[in-house]
C-alpha cells in the first residue's frame, strides 16, 4: 500500500513540474508573439510615419521594412522550435496526468492541439505581409512621396 501511495506522490510531483513548465512555455510563446508583432509593425511603418526621412533616404528607407521581414522570418523559426518544446512538455504532462485520472477523464494522447499550427500560421502570415509591405513601400509609397514633394517644391518656388 505504501509503494502505491509513493508512486502516486511521484506522479503528482511530475504533473506539478510539467504543469509549471507548460505554463511557462505557453506564456513565453504568447509574449514572443505580441512583442515581435509589435516590432515588425513598428519597423514596417517607419517609411509612412517619417515622411521627411523617407524622402531624404529614398530607396534606403526600405531597410526598415526589410529588417521587419527578416525579423518576422527569424521569429517564425524560433517559434517553431519553441512550440516543439511546448508540445513535448504538454505530451509529458498529459501522460503523467493520465496516470492519476479515471478512465473517463483520460486525455487522448493522439489528439493534436490547434495551437501550434495557428501560431505558426500567424507568424507565416506576418512574414508574407511584411514582405508585401516592402513591395508597397518600394513600388507605391516612395514614388507617391517623391511626387508629393515635387509638387510642394514647385508650389513653394512660385510663391
Amino acid at each position: 500500500m505504501g509503494a502505491k501511495k509513493k508512486a502516486t506522490s511521484s506522479t503528482l510531483q511530475k504533473c506539478q513540474y510539467f504543469w509549471e513548465e507548460y505554463k511557462y512555455r505557453h506564456d513565453l510563446v504568447w509574449q514572443r508573439v505580441f512583442i515581435f508583432t509589435t516590432a515588425v509593425v513598428v519597423l514596417s511603418t517607419v517609411p509612412y510615419i517619417q515622411k521627411e526621412i523617407a524622402h531624404l533616404l529614398g530607396v534606403a528607407i526600405l531597410i526598415a521594412p526589410i529588417l521587419a521581414t527578416f525579423l518576422a522570418g527569424f521569429v517564425w523559426v524560433v517559434m517553431r522550435n519553441e512550440l516543439k518544446l511546448l508540445d513535448k512538455i504538454k505530451k509529458a504532462y498529459r501522460e503523467e496526468q493520465n496516470k492519476l485520472l479515471s478512465k473517463k477523464l483520460k486525455h487522448d494522447l493522439c489528439e493534436k492541439s490547434g495551437f501550434t499550427p495557428l501560431v505558426l500560421s500567424y507568424m507565416g502570415i506576418l512574414v508574407i505581409l511584411s514582405f508585401g509591405n516592402i513591395l508597397i513601400t518600394w513600388l507605391v509609397w516612395l514614388p507617391k512621396l517623391q511626387g508629393l514633394t515635387a509638387c510642394i517644391d514647385i508650389g513653394a518656388s512660385q510663391i
